[in-house]
């Protein structure tokens, strides 16, 4: 009678081969299975019980099922060749006894195939690099311990992270790439975090040690690409612009350039039109990173076409002029706010508070609150805070007879005192309803040798011009520009100004 030898049985048990569940390996009985899934699919190949009390250790194989191989078991197919022949066709349960040599090797075989069959159910292999994004409310050292950095290395990252960007301005929506690589125990462990500031910056921070982290700013090189439009002005002018793909930022920037001599209020009419080449920039791989400077712009209003070119003087000046060589800037801007709609002008009129006639000695901007307000020209503070019913109140020395005033401010902008210089274009308040007003808007006046006049209909000195040099290059410039806009819209070349044909090697300044 064959009775049991179970340290015998445990030497060739297939779990000491690889780790398998003991549950998927034995029966009650001590029968040794294998059982292996792959792709889904269960294939049972072979049921081997141990015989003792043979001449020499041996095997008894019950053959269970035909053999299937798959592909991850290359051991298997000529195990599959030496069972054959020892199973009868047909026979599902028939018991063998076999040689030690025949045992010895079929269980060489066995042991090779489970390890193939271990190897082929490793789990996936972890991803080296993660993208992750920061939601409401996180902060970074959080959504970092959460991507799986432990809290020393979330630590030490954003301090070094801080050297470059503070992580307490963090916005939702910023994304972190996280870059892993094998340790010496062959477990992957976090080595480097890239984090965009900006399409041109990003700052990569490098785990050199337990505490030593790195920090690098990296900036993209910067492409510049020139852009010609062409806008008929049928409804306003930023609605026009946007159909014609000029972006806000220049048609708020042409504005304010134009501002000295063009009310965009009152002048501009369906029918009018409006050229402009402009710069941006864009990484190498084609990001755009910032808008550039207007280069040409020509505004026809009212059937009078009104032209100027962005010029840099010998002195490092820049600024805009007309073909002639004429500055379009102006002692006062037309306007000092954007956008705004004139709710009353200069003249008698029914004070809308006081209720009888009175006269009226400035303009009326009517704007939401808030809105920015301009400083008409170059000058120096004479006043800046409360004035009986003007409500907040700045008035500006710009020479030894002209003055402008500005009434009704929500708030004077912080830096604006008495004996403050300030540069035309410059915010100086914002605008509100304090004092004697209504609504919110802007009161705005301009003063000759101390009395209020007209602001629309005064008389102002026009800006430098250009001679010499200056002049010789900038008609250059002029014809160099012409002909690029015409290049980029129209591939015509435009008639030039004067000596406008003679292109400089680098004209554009």
């Amino acid at each position: 009678m064959l009775t049991r030898n179970k340290p015998f049985a445990n030497r060739f048990a297939p779990h000491r081969l690889v780790k398998l569940r003991r549950r998927y390996l034995f029966t009650r009985r001590e029968r040794l299975r294998l059982r292996y899934v792959t792709g889904g699919t269960l294939s049972v190949f072979v049921a081997l019980t141990v015989m003792v009390g043979l001449p020499s250790p041996s095997l008894a194989l019950k053959w269970v099922a035909p053999i299937e191989s798959p592909s991850a078991l290359s051991g298997l197919p000529s195990l599959r060749a030496d069972l054959a022949p020892l199973s009868p066709d047909g026979a599902e349960d028939q018991v063998v006894l076999l040689d030690s040599h025949t045992a010895s090797r079929i269980q060489t075989q066995l042991s090779e195939g489970m390890r193939n069959a271990a190897a082929a159910l490793k789990k996936p292999e972890e991803p080296k690099f993660k993208e992750i994004q920061v939601g409401p409310g996180d902060t970074i050292a959080g959504v970092l311990q959460n991507a799986g950095l432990s809290g020393n290395d979330a630590y030490y990252a954003v301090k070094a992270l801080s050297e470059y960007f503070d992580p307490r301005t963090v916005k939702s929506g910023q994304t972190i790439g996280l870059h892993f690589e094998r340790n010496s125990h062959d477990a992957l462990a976090f080595s480097k975090m890239v984090m965009k500031l900006t399409p041109v910056k990003e700052v990569h921070i490098t785990k050199n040690g337990e505490t030593d982290f790195s920090s690098d700013l990296e900036e993209k090189e910067l492409v510049q690409r020139s852009h010609g439009r062409y806008a008929p002005i049928q409804t306003s002018l930023y609605g026009s612009a946007a159909q014609a793909g000029i972006p806000q930022q220049v048609i708020a920037e042409l504005i304010r350039i134009y501002s000295w001599n063009i009310d965009f209020q009152r002048d501009i009419r369906p029918g009018d039109s409006l050229k402009v080449l402009y710069n941006t920039y864009e990484t190498e791989d084609g990001e755009f990173a910032q808008y550039g400077d207007i280069v040409y712009a020509s505004l026809t209003v009212g059937g009078r076409e009104v032209p100027i070119f962005r010029f840099e003087m010998n002195d490092g000046r820049v600024d805009y002029f007309e073909p002639g060589g004429h500055s379009i800037r102006k002692t006062l801007m037309k306007t000092p706010i954007d956008g705004a709609r004139m709710s009353s002008g200069f003249g008698m009129r029914k004070h809308p508070v006081l209720g009888y006639n009175k006269m009226h000695k400035g303009i009326d901007f009517a704007a939401p609150t808030g809105t920015p307000i301009y400083a008409a020209g170059d000058g120096t503070v004479e006043f800046a805070g409360r004035n009986g019913g003007f409500g907040n109140y700045v008035r500006i020395r710009h020479n030894n007879k002209l003055k402008t005033a500005y009434a009704h401010m929500h708030k004077i902008k912080n830096g604006v005192s008495v004996g403050k210089r300030v540069e035309q274009g410059q915010i100086i308040g914002y605008v509100g309803t304090t004092g004697r007003s209504t609504g919110p808007h802007l009161h705005y006046e301009v003063l000759a040798n101390g009395t209020q006049v007209n602001p629309r209909s005064v008389k102002l000195p026009t800006g430098e011009q250009l001679a010499g040099n200056d002049l010789s290059r900038f008609k250059a410039v002029v014809g160099a520009v012409e002909n690029q806009y015409a290049t980029l819209t129209e591939g015509l070349k435009f008639a030039s100004h004067g000596d406008a044909d003679k292109e400089s090697e680098n004209p554009i300044q």
